[in-house]
């Protein structure tokens, strides 16, 4: 059964359980089956158990969502130290989808988000990424916790732009608990045919996200039209289509992604024509 899911942060980069534990019971009632989390805004283990305990009792099940901040670790770095800092960070992020109740981790968790080198990705690039991220995946599999990398375009990120080369990655890395996030908008960007690079990928596929081509709502654009659909519910695909748009709810992502302007009368209208749509779409 194909599912369908929302992110969270739609509607804030800053939440907190006191302030957002009414956007589970909204998308309860919209009709999603599941919600996702960054984990890297909600860092907080006691926060974490409060939102996974909420999801639970309203029978949503909750994925995430993550990213390495150049800052602080990026496994393709020349500097060994910062290549070895990804391990301790991503463990903080398998242990806080643990503490969510989550099985699943989503992102482009092979390199720092938005950092480019000023040249095409080299082997050597390759292949540290693949050393650092590897014991990574690992602990995710002790956790129980199925990874889904995701390639992001040219914009963002350098490693990994397309569904082919992230099919390779995939491949080397080898561990039956890492696979595939698909981002429409992504693929859109990067792919000549995104339902054709869909439908190749599939058996990696663990994870997918809806996301219009200007990254509002669902069904508004030319990224998520029926095709797409087509190819998860002809191929058997099993996993969640979440929804990842933005409406101005989240600022400082909003702004590092350069939307300027709203695409939906209300963040709450977002979610419920994105929802509806896919619904359509699925039926």
């Amino acid at each position: 059964m194909i599912k369908v899911g929302m992110n969270l942060l739609l509607w804030s980069d800053n939440p907190s359980y006191a302030r957002h534990s009414h956007l589970l019971d909204q998308c309860k009632q919209t009709g999603f089956d599941g919600v996702e989390f960054n984990v890297g805004l909600v860092n907080d283990l006691e926060e974490c158990r409060k939102f996974g305990g909420r999801a639970k009792e309203l029978g949503l099940e909750v994925t995430t969502v993550g990213v390495f901040s150049p800052g602080e670790c990026n496994p393709l770095s020349p500097a060994p130290a910062m290549r070895k800092a990804a391990l301790p960070v991503f463990k903080s992020y398998i242990d806080r989808t643990v503490a969510f109740g989550g099985k699943l981790i989503c992102g482009p968790l092979f390199q720092a988000l938005g950092y480019f080198s000023g040249a095409r990705p080299t082997q050597e690039e390759w292949d540290w990424s693949i050393s650092a991220m590897r014991p990574c995946f690992e602990y995710a599999a002790e956790k129980g916790v199925t990874v889904a990398v995701e390639p992001l375009n040219r914009f963002e990120a350098y490693l990994l732009n397309t569904v082919e080369d992230s099919v390779a990655y995939v491949r080397e890395i080898n561990l039956g608990n890492v696979g595939l996030l698909v981002d429409t908008m992504h693929a859109n960007i990067e792919e000549l045919d995104v339902a054709a690079s869909f439908r190749k990928a599939l058996p990696f596929i663990k994870h997918v996200h809806i996301s219009e081509n200007n990254r509002g709502i669902p069904g508004t654009g030319h990224a998520c039209g029926q095709e797409v659909f087509d190819v998860f519910k002809q191929g058997g695909y099993q996993g969640y289509l979440t929804i990842e748009a933005f409406n101005l709810g989240a600022p400082s992502f909003t702004g590092a992604l350069h939307l300027w302007r709203t695409f939906a009368p209300s963040d709450d209208e977002l979610a419920r024509q994105g929802h509806d749509y896919i619904r359509r779409c699925l039926a």
